[in-house]
């Protein structure tokens, strides 16, 4: 795990310097847009070339190391071969603190390069045997080469064309020419790669006429029998087909397969594109939000939520296809992107051409808002990505009106986003200076009133006493992917409490942690689990792990295996928030959970109404036939710990009986008759 402190802007020219003395070559890269960067010592940032170029490539990566980097905030590490050459890259995900106080997430490529290492070394030599005649094999030799599925060309030093066999001239459609052949290669050949020792590989484009064709060709050095160098071949395979290939699967990684308009990737790259190409053009950036747009989808089905996006997608393309000025894409879910000049857009005909789509799709009796923030570009040198930030940050303004509009972005709109950066500028110390504290709520046996265990939960408490309440800083992290971090450690300080209750009168006492749905896409739970198991030494029984309905709904055969690992290896499941999903019933039917944690939200309406007093005690009596045991949370009355253990819960967990408290106070009052 990597937990990153922000770096001020003016420092990067510092800490690159740094690295540069033990690697080759050090870069920033922003792996979204594809770009190299650079930032001076007033934290200027200008972008430089596509950081794939390298590699000599026009295209991204195939599965890009250092975006995979950027999203998980792990540092991961990759080898690439070139031209004979070893490239060795580390990609360190960082985040710079920008001077207008914003962080901006990117990447440090750290790369090391062994020269000639890329090409097969080894001290194993061809050998004939030895009554076998040279020329007699030499004649064989040729004879396999000229039926070699590729074509081959020898060049001396001189670079005089020595040999060519029949592949080599149907590829390039020329008669049996050699030096026909040899003028058309020696138009792709440098003088001093015919000269050199080093093997390359590259792609060329070749036109015969008929078509247009792609040919790999390799290049290894000829040897005497002393080593020198004698001269090169060449070897040239037609792989047309396969660069269509590669080129679709980069037309996929860059656009949306709904939609057929540029993806969050491609529209990155595309805008970037855009500012480079038209400097005296003055910029905008739209974005477009769906405010609800998931109530089309639940009430009239996934096609016709589709079927709008689909639509935008080709109103979009209708009026900007071609258009090399303006830059527009899909780049999450129900939001669209925009960059055109100013002088260009026209935001109230942009919004009727939406509510029009709408109109046209949407039932009667549902109205679906739709917000447009425009963000005027001041710096072209600003990262796309922060630029959608406040377009979407000015849409979101709107969400609280009724009815549909544009507003254009203003910095006094910044004040929620810098509450965000400064959370999670402050994350990582907090944790580094044990800020965050766990706190448990116990839970209490309904039949004798005495504690059996409790929920684990983090507190942050800062340096002078006050408390950072959860509802400020979990949204935030959730939204920004650190979730994971916080879930992480709070798990390992269960077990380390674990731990330290063996052998006192604690060691019955078990501890529920929470898994939330971002811990599935950035941690291998069944690893760290067991893992730490091992290394506090505890019985897993005595960790009970709460998993929420949306974690099924949104990867149900993942989380379904999942489960099935974890309690096989003796963790206790629980379902935690039942009732507050779509699916609970279906869920019970598929998941054989251990134990059931019932909304809170149903008790808190048991005290006034009837059907959900009758609703709470159907849920009771189905985890009573399953022998699930039950936990109802947030009872904070009387009147409710009698109603439920009426109706056969078994398991209390709310305020009547204890609001979440240091580990201290819990462990003190842990034998009180808390009933």
């Amino acid at each position: 795990m990597v937990m990153k402190t922000p770096i001020r802007s003016q420092e990067v020219g510092h800490i690159l310097a740094e690295l540069s003395k033990r690697y080759d070559l050090v870069r920033m890269v922003n792996p979204e847009e594809c770009h190299t960067f650079r930032m001076n010592d007033e934290g200027k940032m200008t972008y430089g070339p596509a950081c794939y170029s390298v590699w000599h490539s026009t295209n991204r990566c195939r599965d890009c190391t250092s975006l995979r980097a950027l999203k998980t905030g792990v540092e991961l590490h990759k080898t690439e071969i070139k031209d004979g050459d070893l490239y060795e890259v580390t990609s360190r995900p960082v985040e710079i603190l920008r001077d207008d106080e914003l962080i901006y997430p990117c990447v440090i490529e750290m790369i090391r390069i062994r020269r000639g290492k890329g090409m097969k070394q080894d001290h194993h030599h061809a050998v004939l045997h030895e009554k076998y005649k040279p020329e007699r094999f030499a004649e064989l030799l040729q004879k396999a080469m000229q039926d070699f599925p590729y074509g081959m060309v020898w060049f001396d030093k001189e670079g005089r064309c020595l040999y060519a066999n029949s592949e080599a001239f149907r590829l390039f459609r020329v008669a049996d020419d050699l030096q026909k052949l040899a003028g058309i290669l020696k138009n792709w050949i440098q003088q001093d790669m015919l000269a050199g020792c080093q093997a390359a590989s590259w792609i060329q484009s070749y036109e015969t006429g008929v078509e247009n064709k792609a040919i790999s060709i390799s290049r290894y050095p000829l040897h005497d029998p002393d080593g020198g160098v004698v001269g090169n071949y060449f070897l040239l395979r037609d792989c047309t087909q396969a660069q269509k290939n590669i080129d679709l699967e980069h037309f996929g990684t860059l656009h949306d397969s709904l939609t057929g308009i540029c993806n969050r990737y491609g529209f990155y790259r595309q805008a970037r594109h855009c500012l480079e190409s038209y400097p005296e053009e003055t910029y905008c950036l739209a974005g477009l939000n769906f405010c609800d747009f998931k109530l089309i989808n639940n009430f009239y089905g996934l096609t016709k939520g589709n079927e709008l996006l689909s639509r935008i997608g080709t109103m979009l393309r209708r009026h900007y296809e071609g258009d090399d000025e303006v830059a527009y894409g899909r780049i999450q879910d129900d939001r669209f992107a925009l960059l055109i000049p100013i002088r260009r857009f026209r935001p109230e005909e942009f919004l009727h051409d939406v509510e029009q789509i709408m109109q046209s799709l949407r039932p009667s009796n549902l109205v679906l808002q739709v917000t447009v923030g425009i963000c005027r570009v001041e710096d072209a040198e600003t990262p796309i990505s922060i630029l959608c930030d406040r377009a979407f940050l000015a849409a979101g303004s709107l969400e609280k009106r009724e009815s549909s509009g544009f507003v254009w972005y203003q910095e006094d709109m910044l004040a929620d986003k810098l509450h965000d950066q400064a959370i999670l500028a402050r994350f990582a110390e907090a944790i580094q200076n044990q800020e965050m504290k766990i706190f448990l709520q116990a839970q209490v046996d309904a039949r004798s009133g005495r504690v059996i265990g409790a929920e684990a939960l983090s507190r942050w408490r800062r340096d002078d006493g006050s408390i950072i309440p959860p509802a400020l800083f979990v949204p935030v992290l959730e939204q920004h992917g650190k979730i994971w971090q916080l879930d992480h450690w709070v798990w390992e300080q269960s077990c380390s409490l674990l731990r330290k209750w063996q052998g006192t009168p604690l060691e019955d006492c078990t501890l529920s942690v929470n898994i939330s749905v971002k811990d599935m896409y950035y941690l291998d739970l069944y690893e760290v689990f067991t893992q730490l198991a091992q290394q506090y030494g505890i019985n897993p029984a005595k960790l009970e792990l709460e998993i929420t309905e949306t974690v099924f709904m949104d990867k149900p055969r993942e989380a379904m295996a999942l489960i099935r690992r974890l309690q096989s290896y003796g963790f206790r499941i629980a379902i935690d928030d039942f009732g507050s999903g779509y699916s609970s019933l279906r869920l019970l039917k598929d998941i054989q959970a251990d134990i059931l944690k019932i909304d809170m939200e149903f008790l808190q309406k048991t005290a006034h109404h009837r059907r959900s007093r009758i609703i709470l005690q159907a849920i009771i009596s189905l985890a009573q036939a399953l022998s699930m045991p039950t936990v109802v949370e947030g009872v904070e009355t009387k009147e409710q710990v009698e109603y439920l253990r009426g109706i056969g819960c078994t398991t209390f967990q709310g305020f009547y009986f204890s609001q979440p408290i240091p580990v201290t106070d819990f462990e003190k009052h842990m034998h009180e008759d808390w009933a």
